[in-house]
Protein backbone atom coordinates (compact mmCIF):
# COMPACT_ATOMS: atom_id res chain seq x y z
CA UNK A 1 0.00 0.00 0.00
CA UNK A 2 1.49 3.34 -1.07
CA UNK A 3 1.57 6.03 1.55
CA UNK A 4 -0.66 9.07 1.09
CA UNK A 5 0.53 10.64 4.32
CA UNK A 6 1.86 13.82 2.68
CA UNK A 7 -1.33 14.41 0.70
CA UNK A 8 -3.56 13.82 3.73
CA UNK A 9 -1.41 16.16 5.82
CA UNK A 10 -1.60 18.92 3.20
CA UNK A 11 -5.41 18.79 3.12
CA UNK A 12 -5.68 19.08 6.89
CA UNK A 13 -5.56 15.55 8.33
CA UNK A 14 -3.66 15.30 11.59
CA UNK A 15 -0.83 12.77 11.74
CA UNK A 16 -3.06 10.38 13.70
CA UNK A 17 -6.02 10.80 11.34
CA UNK A 18 -3.79 10.10 8.36
CA UNK A 19 -2.41 6.91 9.93
CA UNK A 20 -5.82 5.58 10.94
CA UNK A 21 -7.43 6.45 7.60
CA UNK A 22 -4.65 4.73 5.63
CA UNK A 23 -4.86 1.57 7.71
CA UNK A 24 -8.65 1.35 7.34
CA UNK A 25 -8.47 2.08 3.60
CA UNK A 26 -5.90 -0.67 3.15
CA UNK A 27 -7.99 -3.33 4.91
CA UNK A 28 -11.30 -5.00 4.10
CA UNK A 29 -12.00 -5.86 7.73
CA UNK A 30 -10.31 -3.37 10.02
CA UNK A 31 -11.28 -3.85 13.63
CA UNK A 32 -10.37 -1.41 16.40
CA UNK A 33 -7.71 -3.83 17.60
CA UNK A 34 -6.27 -4.18 14.09
CA UNK A 35 -6.00 -0.41 13.62
CA UNK A 36 -4.46 -0.10 17.08
CA UNK A 37 -1.81 -2.71 16.24
CA UNK A 38 -1.01 -1.27 12.79
CA UNK A 39 -0.68 2.34 13.90
CA UNK A 40 1.00 1.75 17.26
CA UNK A 41 -1.23 4.45 18.72
CA UNK A 42 -3.05 4.26 22.03
CA UNK A 43 -6.34 2.40 21.71
CA UNK A 44 -8.38 5.29 23.11
CA UNK A 45 -6.85 7.72 20.60
CA UNK A 46 -7.59 5.30 17.75
CA UNK A 47 -11.20 5.00 18.91
CA UNK A 48 -11.64 8.79 19.06
CA UNK A 49 -10.12 9.30 15.61
CA UNK A 50 -12.26 6.58 14.04
CA UNK A 51 -15.40 8.19 15.47
CA UNK A 52 -14.28 11.53 14.03
CA UNK A 53 -13.75 9.97 10.58
CA UNK A 54 -17.16 8.29 10.81
CA UNK A 55 -18.82 11.61 11.66
CA UNK A 56 -17.19 13.14 8.58
CA UNK A 57 -18.57 10.37 6.38
CA UNK A 58 -15.09 9.12 5.48
CA UNK A 59 -15.36 5.80 7.33
CA UNK A 60 -18.29 3.48 7.85
CA UNK A 61 -18.74 0.27 9.85
CA UNK A 62 -20.82 -2.86 10.34
CA UNK A 63 -21.07 -5.31 13.21
CA UNK A 64 -19.77 -8.87 12.90
CA UNK A 65 -20.10 -11.14 15.95
CA UNK A 66 -20.57 -8.12 18.19
CA UNK A 67 -17.39 -6.56 16.84
CA UNK A 68 -17.32 -3.40 14.75
CA UNK A 69 -15.55 -3.67 11.41
CA UNK A 70 -14.49 -0.41 9.78
CA UNK A 71 -14.16 0.39 6.10
CA UNK A 72 -13.27 3.58 4.28
CA UNK A 73 -15.94 5.13 2.09
CA UNK A 74 -15.08 6.29 -1.43
CA UNK A 75 -12.28 8.90 -1.37
CA UNK A 76 -14.58 11.31 -3.23
CA UNK A 77 -16.38 11.74 0.08
CA UNK A 78 -13.41 13.83 1.22
CA UNK A 79 -14.41 16.39 -1.43
CA UNK A 80 -18.02 16.18 -0.28
CA UNK A 81 -16.86 16.84 3.28
CA UNK A 82 -14.92 19.91 2.12
CA UNK A 83 -18.01 21.16 0.30
CA UNK A 84 -20.04 20.82 3.49
CA UNK A 85 -17.34 22.64 5.44
CA UNK A 86 -17.41 25.45 2.89
CA UNK A 87 -21.18 25.73 3.18
CA UNK A 88 -20.90 25.90 6.96
CA UNK A 89 -18.21 28.58 6.69
CA UNK A 90 -20.37 30.68 4.35
CA UNK A 91 -23.27 30.48 6.80
CA UNK A 92 -20.99 31.51 9.67
CA UNK A 93 -19.63 34.42 7.61
CA UNK A 94 -23.17 35.64 6.89
CA UNK A 95 -24.11 35.39 10.56
CA UNK A 96 -20.92 37.15 11.64
CA UNK A 97 -21.37 39.93 9.04
CA UNK A 98 -24.76 40.73 10.58
CA UNK A 99 -23.25 41.21 14.03
CA UNK A 100 -19.98 42.82 12.89
CA UNK A 101 -21.14 46.49 12.97
CA UNK A 102 -22.06 46.21 16.66
CA UNK A 103 -18.75 44.49 17.48
CA UNK A 104 -16.82 47.21 15.63
CA UNK A 105 -18.76 49.89 17.53
CA UNK A 106 -17.83 48.29 20.86
CA UNK A 107 -14.22 47.87 19.75
CA UNK A 108 -13.88 51.51 18.67
CA UNK A 109 -15.56 52.80 21.85
CA UNK A 110 -13.14 50.90 24.09
CA UNK A 111 -9.92 51.93 22.32
CA UNK A 112 -7.65 54.25 24.32
CA UNK A 113 -6.24 57.42 22.75
CA UNK A 114 -2.78 55.82 22.83
CA UNK A 115 -3.12 52.17 21.86
CA UNK A 116 -0.30 49.61 21.70
CA UNK A 117 -0.32 46.01 20.48
CA UNK A 118 2.18 43.21 19.99
CA UNK A 119 1.85 40.66 17.16
CA UNK A 120 3.86 37.48 17.62
CA UNK A 121 4.77 34.66 15.26
CA UNK A 122 3.75 33.96 11.68
CA UNK A 123 0.01 33.91 12.36
CA UNK A 124 0.21 37.17 14.27
CA UNK A 125 2.00 38.88 11.36
CA UNK A 126 -0.56 37.48 8.91
CA UNK A 127 -3.32 38.97 11.07
CA UNK A 128 -1.54 42.34 10.99
CA UNK A 129 -1.26 42.28 7.20
CA UNK A 130 -4.91 41.30 6.86
CA UNK A 131 -5.85 44.35 8.94
CA UNK A 132 -3.77 46.50 6.58
CA UNK A 133 -6.20 45.68 3.76
CA UNK A 134 -8.63 48.17 5.30
CA UNK A 135 -6.25 51.08 4.51
CA UNK A 136 -5.72 52.62 1.08
CA UNK A 137 -1.99 53.37 1.47
CA UNK A 138 0.84 51.39 3.02
CA UNK A 139 4.19 53.07 3.73
CA UNK A 140 7.32 51.01 4.40
CA UNK A 141 10.73 52.19 5.58
CA UNK A 142 13.44 49.53 5.28
CA UNK A 143 11.36 47.04 3.27
CA UNK A 144 13.04 43.72 2.47
CA UNK A 145 10.17 41.35 1.50
CA UNK A 146 10.40 39.34 4.71
CA UNK A 147 6.64 38.72 4.48
CA UNK A 148 7.16 36.43 1.48
CA UNK A 149 9.83 34.45 3.32
CA UNK A 150 7.92 34.03 6.57
CA UNK A 151 4.28 33.83 5.41
CA UNK A 152 5.02 31.77 2.30
CA UNK A 153 4.58 32.52 -1.38
CA UNK A 154 1.09 30.99 -1.64
CA UNK A 155 -0.30 33.10 1.22
CA UNK A 156 1.46 36.20 -0.08
CA UNK A 157 0.07 35.83 -3.62
CA UNK A 158 -3.47 35.54 -2.26
CA UNK A 159 -2.98 38.57 0.00
CA UNK A 160 -1.51 40.68 -2.80
CA UNK A 161 -4.41 39.84 -5.12
CA UNK A 162 -6.75 41.20 -2.45
CA UNK A 163 -4.61 44.33 -2.15
CA UNK A 164 -4.67 44.94 -5.91
CA UNK A 165 -8.42 44.29 -6.11
CA UNK A 166 -8.92 47.04 -3.52
CA UNK A 167 -6.46 49.35 -5.34
CA UNK A 168 -4.26 49.76 -2.27
CA UNK A 169 -0.94 51.50 -2.89
CA UNK A 170 2.29 50.10 -1.45
CA UNK A 171 4.89 52.89 -1.07
CA UNK A 172 8.25 51.27 -0.34
CA UNK A 173 11.60 52.64 0.81
CA UNK A 174 13.56 49.45 0.30
CA UNK A 175 16.97 48.46 1.67
CA UNK A 176 18.64 46.96 -1.41
CA UNK A 177 18.47 47.80 -5.12
CA UNK A 178 18.45 44.16 -6.25
CA UNK A 179 15.30 43.54 -4.15
CA UNK A 180 13.60 46.56 -5.67
CA UNK A 181 14.33 45.48 -9.24
CA UNK A 182 12.36 42.25 -8.83
CA UNK A 183 9.63 42.95 -6.26
CA UNK A 184 6.98 40.25 -5.68
CA UNK A 185 4.31 42.77 -6.72
CA UNK A 186 3.70 44.73 -9.91
CA UNK A 187 0.54 46.82 -9.51
CA UNK A 188 -0.11 49.77 -7.20
CA UNK A 189 3.52 49.71 -6.13
CA UNK A 190 6.30 52.30 -6.12
CA UNK A 191 9.69 52.38 -4.43
CA UNK A 192 12.86 54.28 -3.55
CA UNK A 193 16.14 52.60 -2.61
CA UNK A 194 18.18 53.33 0.50
CA UNK A 195 22.00 53.50 0.21
CA UNK A 196 23.79 50.15 0.52
CA UNK A 197 25.03 50.85 4.06
CA UNK A 198 21.42 50.83 5.30
CA UNK A 199 20.13 47.37 6.04
CA UNK A 200 18.30 45.80 8.94
CA UNK A 201 15.76 43.06 9.70
CA UNK A 202 13.64 45.85 11.21
CA UNK A 203 10.96 47.49 9.04
CA UNK A 204 8.73 50.46 9.89
CA UNK A 205 5.15 50.34 8.56
CA UNK A 206 2.70 53.24 8.53
CA UNK A 207 -0.97 52.93 7.61
CA UNK A 208 -3.80 55.10 8.86
CA UNK A 209 -3.08 56.11 12.46
CA UNK A 210 -1.00 52.97 12.99
CA UNK A 211 2.77 52.78 13.27
CA UNK A 212 4.42 49.35 13.37
CA UNK A 213 8.00 48.32 14.07
CA UNK A 214 8.34 44.85 12.53
CA UNK A 215 11.28 42.49 13.12
CA UNK A 216 11.87 39.83 10.45
CA UNK A 217 13.67 37.17 12.43
CA UNK A 218 13.31 34.75 15.29
CA UNK A 219 11.18 35.40 17.19
CA UNK A 220 8.95 37.05 14.58
CA UNK A 221 7.57 40.14 16.28
CA UNK A 222 5.73 43.38 15.50
CA UNK A 223 5.11 46.22 17.96
CA UNK A 224 2.32 48.63 17.01
CA UNK A 225 1.33 52.05 18.31
CA UNK A 226 -2.00 53.48 17.19
CA UNK A 227 -1.90 57.22 17.60
CA UNK A 228 -2.67 59.89 14.97
CA UNK A 229 0.03 62.36 15.98
CA UNK A 230 2.81 59.75 16.11
CA UNK A 231 1.84 58.13 12.80
CA UNK A 232 1.68 61.54 11.09
CA UNK A 233 5.16 62.44 12.36
CA UNK A 234 6.58 59.20 10.97
CA UNK A 235 4.79 59.84 7.68
CA UNK A 236 6.59 63.22 7.47
CA UNK A 237 9.84 61.32 8.05
CA UNK A 238 8.88 58.91 5.27
CA UNK A 239 8.06 61.76 2.85
CA UNK A 240 11.36 63.47 3.60
CA UNK A 241 13.32 60.30 2.78
CA UNK A 242 11.16 59.67 -0.28
CA UNK A 243 12.04 63.07 -1.77
CA UNK A 244 15.73 62.80 -0.89
CA UNK A 245 16.11 59.35 -2.48
CA UNK A 246 14.83 60.44 -5.89
CA UNK A 247 12.11 59.22 -8.21
CA UNK A 248 11.85 55.63 -9.55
Amino acid sequence: MGSNKELLSRIGFSDGEGKVYEVIMGSENASLQYVHEQTGMERRNVYDIINKLVSKGLVTYFTDNKRKIYRATHPKNILAYFDQQQNDIEKKKELFAQGLPELVKQYEASKPEFNARIYRGKEGIKALFNEMLDYKDHYFIGGNWGIVKYAGREWWDLWDRKRVARKIWWHDIITAAFLAKNPPMKKYYEYRVLPEEFGSPNVILIFGDRLVNLFWGEPLLAFEIENKEISENYLHYFNYLWKRLGKK
